[in-house]
């Protein structure tokens, strides 16, 4: 009679402790580790916590402001390109004589020859 009892005891202890155990659905995810740096500043609250602060309330653009944005955008990238098309055209890009160099390599005779670590030729 007493084994009876203790079996079902002990029974009803390992229902109870898998019952508390941490099912498969129970997962705590770790959350996401703080920023390194603050992007922007934080707003400073005023009287009772900003309660009583006033509200800005969104501004949008009109069409004629956002496509004045837009041209102004392109024309900054257009005239990008064309400063860099005016580089490209330069002596040292286009004449193969520079190897890629600033100024035009030196020749010199074959026995005085330097190894140029720009170009990895001998000049």
């Amino acid at each position: 009679m007493n084994r009876k009892y203790v079996l079902i005891l002990f029974f009803l202890m390992g229902v109870v402790i898998v019952g508390y155990g941490q099912s498969t659905r129970d997962v705590n995810t770790p959350k996401a580790p703080a920023p390194r740096y603050q992007a922007f500043k934080k707003e400073k609250k005023g009287f009772m916590f900003g309660l009583f602060k006033k509200k800005q309330k969104p501004q949008f653009k009109t069409y004629q402001e956002e496509s004045e944005d837009f041209r102004e955008r392109v024309s900054a990238v257009l005239e990008q390109k064309a400063k860099e098309e005016r580089k490209m055209n330069k002596a040292r890009y286009t004449n193969p004589l520079y190897f890629g160099h600033k100024k035009p390599p030196k020749k010199r005779k074959n026995g005085k020859k330097k190894f140029c670590k720009e170009c990895g030729l001998w000049h």
